[in-house]
């Protein structure tokens, strides 16, 4: 496979340093101004304040279904790369060639290239109004992991000034099994203004300070492990000027065993993924995983060995993985099938880690889903969100769509509206669910109880998840237990760990439902994403009163109708959307579990 070319331009020096000088020439601090003296000032000189910093932003090309420029133009990226060569105060930082053929010049330059670029915000708006209608010019925001607790962009600062100097030091020190000491445990502690937190050192000790009242102002703490334990929440501690020391539990507590011997994860024996003993492994099916990175060192990882990080580029960057993130959703999908410690939903399927957390932008999520086309994956297992929307990002998953690949994305964990990519539609947006007695009453995982929506089988949704008509399913996203990096384990929470069970879920499916294993849907095509998720939804199990946050509801492989044409299962209208015979569905397959077809009041509305 040839590699993507993602270069400098040959005028990013030149606006680089034109931008720089002209950055110095507005807000340089050896420059002052005369000071106003109008009211009989002494006409004196100050500092002239610090100017806005440049923004990033992508400049792609508009496209129509297919990849095709939506207009034809004359006008390359060469062309644009030029004019922004002469215009003050733009730095071009790369330029990045995505796949495809479709010419749209003579010259045969790629419709897919884009060009980050870093521009004056005024200077961006001009820009656009001047633009051709090919040209999409949009902010190159950052990246966070779908996990992470969105902070209020509203908060006003005077609401919080001025804060009080008065400083309060509170040590903890952590330990665990045998009070061993436990190094990089992270300890919050909220109480005052604002929280405050810190990692604990080799000896299990963190010093933290925060502002705004005593160590009596505590309202709560929290401890979690790098792994192997389970956290803790502490409210209304009583905590002293000297070293407060916290045991944690190891996991074991709950697993008898662990990790010596084998563990099911309670979201795996939901979603039916027990009932095959093994025998359905998803081998044979490609998955892209865009996230923070993975481990590979760990020992239910080491079979891992595709990846790329859209970051720094380095070789083998993409293997390390500094929050843990990408690791503990990899081990989900794909931890190897062996006699200790997890096993994956689909253990056997060909893992293609893509890293693009922490410090990546839409950029790098625009190459990495180019990079799943180029390598023609079968499934891509998003992880990522971005606080706004990308006509670039919504193009590049309409394509993969078009191309025969199922997208499946985090809902986010905003506790309000979808975070985006799990707005657009086309993809699987999966919310999270959580199950009581699957975790200790003190720990964090109990936060996310919503007791007034448990359901059956104890099953509840998770209060931090994503909700909203977009969901299309949802899956076990509480104190799920995965992978994390250093070889250990640990149980966390996020509609990322629930897309990865319906990732791992989709590629059993993939893999050994005839359907798509003989005939047309072998071929990748957009009718083959769309009859794999009829098939899912066919499966989805509602467990509670609430589609906004459970979408179908969960998937149940036992569920996964085999033996039915498509108007039994009640969907009338699937055989022409997804082009193909009802009469095409099988009769009877040898080792899929059978289940009793929902009547046609029984089978869960469109998503799409």
């Amino acid at each position: 496979m040839a590699e993507k070319d993602e270069r400098p331009s040959v005028a990013t020096k030149k606006t680089s340093e034109a931008g720089d000088d002209s950055t110095r020439r507005a807000t340089g601090p050896q420059r002052s101004v005369p000071r106003d003296s109008g009211n009989g000032g002494d006409g004196g000189f100050a500092a002239a304040p610090p100017g806005r910093r440049r923004e990033r932003y992508v400049i792609g090309t508009r496209t129509v279904p297919g990849g095709r420029a939506f207009v034809d133009f004359k006008h390359s990226m060469d062309d644009v790369v030029q004019y922004l060569s002469h215009q003050e105060n733009v730095e071009v930082i790369k330029r990045i060639k995505l796949g495809g053929t479709e010419p749209f010049a003579a010259e045969g330059s790629s419709v897919n290239e884009v060009i980050v670029a870093k521009i004056d915000e005024g200077k961006a708006q001009r820009l656009r109004s001047v633009a051709p209608p090919h040209l999409i010019i949009e902010r190159d925001s950052l990246l966070a992991c779908a996990d992470y607790l969105p902070v209020p962009g509203t908060m006003s600062i005077a609401a919080l000034l001025p804060l009080r100097s008065i400083a309060t030091d509170v040590t903890i020190r952590v330990i665990g099994e045998r009070d061993q000491p436990l190094a990089r445990a992270r300890v919050i502690v909220c109480g005052g203004e604002l929280p405050a937190q810190a990692l604990t050192d080799e000896t299990g000790t963190a010093r933290i300070t925060f502002f705004g009242g005593s160590i009596e102002a505590i309202q709560a703490l929290f401890i979690g492990a790098a792994s192997n334990h389970w956290d803790r929440v502490i409210s209304a501690p009583r905590l002293s000027s000297g070293i407060n020391t916290v045991k944690l539990r190891p996991l074991h507590e709950l697993f008898p065993n662990f990790p010596s011997t084998r563990l099911l994860g309670w979201g795996q024996r939901l979603m039916g993924l027990n009932s095959t003993d093994g025998s359905f492994s998803g081998s044979g099916i490609k998955i892209g995983i865009i996230d923070s990175g993975c481990d590979t060192s760990h020992p239910l990882l080491r079979h891992v060995t595709q990846g790329k990080d859209f970051v720094t580029g380095a070789d083998t960057s993409w293997t390390q993985d500094l929050v843990s993130h990408g690791t503990h959703c990899a081990g989900i999908i794909n931890a190897s099938s062996t006699e200790q410690g997890i096993v994956g939903c689909a253990p056997g399927a060909e893992l293609h880690v893509f890293k693009v957390i922490p410090e990546g932008r839409v950029s790098d999520l625009l190459a990495a889903l180019d990079e799943c086309i180029e390598r023609d994956l079968d499934l891509i297992n998003i992880s990522v969100v971005s606080d706004g929307l990308s006509e670039l990002v919504s193009q590049k998953l309409q394509e993969a769509r078009q191309k025969g690949i199922a997208c499946i994305v985090a809902a986010g964990n905003s506790g309000g509206l979808l975070s985006f990519p799990a707005t657009l539609r086309g993809v699987m947006a999966v919310a999270a669910v959580g199950k009581l007695k699957e975790f200790p009453a003190d720990s964090s995982h109990a936060l996310s109880v919503v007791p007034q929506l448990i359901g059956r089988d104890d099953i509840f949704p998770a209060r931090f998840s994503g909700a909203g008509p977009q969901v299309a399913f949802s899956a076990p996203g509480v104190a799920v237990l995965s992978t994390v990096p250093g070889s250990g384990y640990a149980a966390a929470d996020g509609t990322s760990a629930a897309a990865a069970h319906v990732t791992g879920f989709a590629a059993l499916v993939l893999a050994h439902h005839p359907l798509f294993q003989e005939g047309s849907l072998r071929l990748r095509s957009e009718q083959r994403v769309q009859a794999l998720f009829e098939l899912m939804r066919a499966s989805a199990v509602p467990r509670f009163p609430d589609p906004q946050r459970g979408g179908a509801g969960v998937p149940d492989l036992a569920r996964v109708p085999w033996g039915q044409t498509l108007t039994t299962m009640g969907f009338s209208d699937v055989a022409d959307r997804i082009g193909m015979p009802a009469a095409y569905w099988p009769a009877s397959f040898q080792g899929w579990p059978t289940w009793s077809p929902p009547t046609r009041a029984e089978a869960p509305g469109p998503f799409f």
